[in-house]
């Protein structure tokens, strides 16, 4: 059996209180940061302090109604701008098709006519930049006739290049990741998305065709469907409906289908120490009815019937697996509610370079429940719950956000808990250094009776960066992630934005896997790396560079990992 690490060696912590001070150091030296005195944030990269400005207020105290709608789509460069009249942005624009009028027109909520609503107006702002095929989007106000107590809305869309050949070249905690293909986020300017790629990762080799249509026939209902042929399998999913697209939607209803076959592996150390095959079928129908939008808060009451089956063979490298999951086949109806608080903030410069960015504050809680029966099919009796949670704060104004998160599932079957998680989160965010920003992120994840497909893991693949993926299991787990980060005006090409950070995390696991050698107490590790988005492109799009430095691994860990992936934000 293999003995866990030695992580406590002196030359190692010696090693690594020398890459700490030279990571500091380094921080100390970096111009950007240079003694510049902690002040507020400038206006324009904060939240605005209420929900309406001082002339929406006015605008809804009067009761006027909305005029005409203005709706201005700006191709991918500014040619105004003379420092993008340049001849491949004209052309970059010319090859472009931009998102058509009546695309943005399907999703705002308003229309001539309407009563003026400063609510209304920022949730349409909010949907329009999360639409996944615009780089930024502004709704407001402009002239106002007191003769016909009407106001005229400006719309604004700045578009993004959407169609993307995809080239990924990656690497996080010892492994390496690549794939080609092709993307287009917004087919013929028309909202709709079709991807078509080759990707391999530590766990298999993908090749998908995916299409997803979010606004079909120019209206709020939805349908997408893929299809994956893998090195390990396959997988086809499918999903179409009607979602509640806003705070004030009375009701929704969605299907789906998804059916894969696979390959998990089980890990420690690192290293696959456990495989077998998992076929699993899922389809689900569910809705829900609100009243709307009501004293700022919306309550939803949603009912549904899910199927789940889920079938574990061995693999013909690994006939014998240490742990084969039992099969389960549940079927349930099940009923709940959501409530949602309308708060949010604007903000820029927290988790991307450049752009609008919406941070929710409101409660939003989740709750339900459901009963699997043998008579449905199931083969089994039990509860099933699920409950999720977050909310965020302003501690002191603007310039400091506090942000949580929980959520908990598990099965309840003869009057036990089975496949039990409960995970929380908490991220604090302080403006600092003028324009810059600190952040601090602490996880949590705690189980009961995992189903045995299931591990609570730590490693590179999870913010403990300097350590290779899926290092440490159990069945507890937390990790601290401390990080400043700078956001610079250095704009090469007028393509992609620049900014860095330093880094230090710390995480452990508690608990025993049955299947995994003892786990190793706390990992430390300290790092910087380089942050590049592109304004150009649609959100979630934040390429990291990171070199981190592991502070007590054991001695067959590199003493640096580089690490280079595409995320979600900074």
């Amino acid at each position: 059996m293999m003995k866990p690490p030695d992580s406590r060696s002196p030359d190692r912590r010696l090693r690594g209180y020398r890459i700490v001070l030279t990571a500091l150091l380094g921080a100390a030296l970096v111009p950007m940061a240079a003694a510049q005195p902690d002040e507020e944030p400038a206006a324009g990269a904060e939240t605005r302090a209420d929900a309406a400005t001082a002339f929406e207020a006015e605008l809804e105290r009067r009761g006027a109604l909305i005029g005409s709608v203005n709706i201005m789509v700006e191709n991918v460069f500014n040619l105004d701008d003379p420092a993008e009249d340049k001849s491949l942005y004209r052309f970059a624009n010319s090859i472009h098709v931009t998102t058509r009028e009546s695309v943005v027109e399907s999703l705002l909520l308003f229309e001539s006519g309407d009563r003026f609503v400063a609510r209304v107006v920022d949730e349409s702002a909010r949907l329009l930049r999360h639409s996944g095929y615009v780089a930024d989007a502004s709704v407001r106000p402009t002239s106002y006739d007191e003769t016909t107590n009407t106001v005229d809305i400006d719309v604004f869309v700045r578009d993004a290049w959407s169609l993307k050949p995809s080239i990924k070249l990656g690497r996080s905690g010892g492994a390496n990741e690549y794939g080609f293909g092709l993307t287009e986020e917004n087919l013929a300017g028309r909202g709709k998305r079709l991807d078509i790629l080759f990707r391999s990762n530590v766990e298999r080799a993908e090749r998908l065709f995916s299409y997803t249509d979010n606004n079909v026939n120019g209206g709020r209902d939805r349908f997408k469907v893929l299809y994956s042929d893998n090195s390990d399998g396959r997988r086809t999913g499918f999903e179409a409906g009607r979602p509640f697209f806003s705070l004030a939607a009375r009701w929704s209803f969605t299907a789906s289908l998804l059916d894969e076959e696979r390959i998990d592996s089980m890990y420690d150390l690192g290293e696959v120490i456990d495989e077998f095959r998992h076929d699993t079928r899922t389809w689900s129908i569910h809705g829900g009815g609100s009243r709307g939008f009501v004293n700022g808060r919306t309550v939803r009451w949603l009912a549904g019937f899910k199927y789940e089956e889920d079938i574990f063979q061995p693999t013909v490298d690994l006939p014998a697996p240490t742990l084969l999951p039992e099969n389960r086949e549940i079927a349930y109806p099940w009923g709940g509610f959501q409530f949602v608080a309308d708060d949010y903030r604007e903000v820029s410069e927290l988790n991307d370079i450049g752009r609008t960015e919406d941070v929710p504050l409101g409660l939003d809680l989740f709750v339900s429940v459901g009963r699997s029966s043998k008579s449905f099919g199931a083969d089994r009796d039990a509860w099933i719950f699920d409950v999720s949670a977050s909310r965020g704060w302003e501690p002191g104004g603007p310039g400091k956000l506090l942000l949580f998160d929980i959520g908990a599932s598990a099965r309840l079957e003869n009057d036990v808990t089975r496949n039990g998680v409960l995970s929380g989160g908490a991220r604090y965010y302080h403006r600092n250094l003028g324009r810059h920003l600190f952040s601090a992120n602490l996880k949590a994840t705690l189980t009961n009776n995992l189903d045995a497909e299931n591990q609570v893991l730590l490693g590179g693949d999870n913010n403990l960066r300097g350590y290779p993926l899926r290092y440490q299991s159990g069945e507890r787990s937390a990790v601290l992630t401390l990080e400043q980060r700078f956001f610079t005006d250095w704009y090469p090409f007028r393509l992609v934005r620049l900014g860095y950070a330093v880094f230090f995390d710390a995480g452990r696991v508690w608990g025993k896997d049955p299947r995994n050698t003892p786990n190793v107490g706390t990992l430390y590790d300290v790092g910087m790396g380089l942050r590049l988005t592109s304004p150009r492109s649609t959100r979630g799009s934040v390429v990291h560079i990171d070199l981190a430095f592991p502070l007590n691994g054991d001695a067959s860990i590199d003493n640096v990992q580089l690490l280079v992936e595409k995320k979600a934000s900074f």
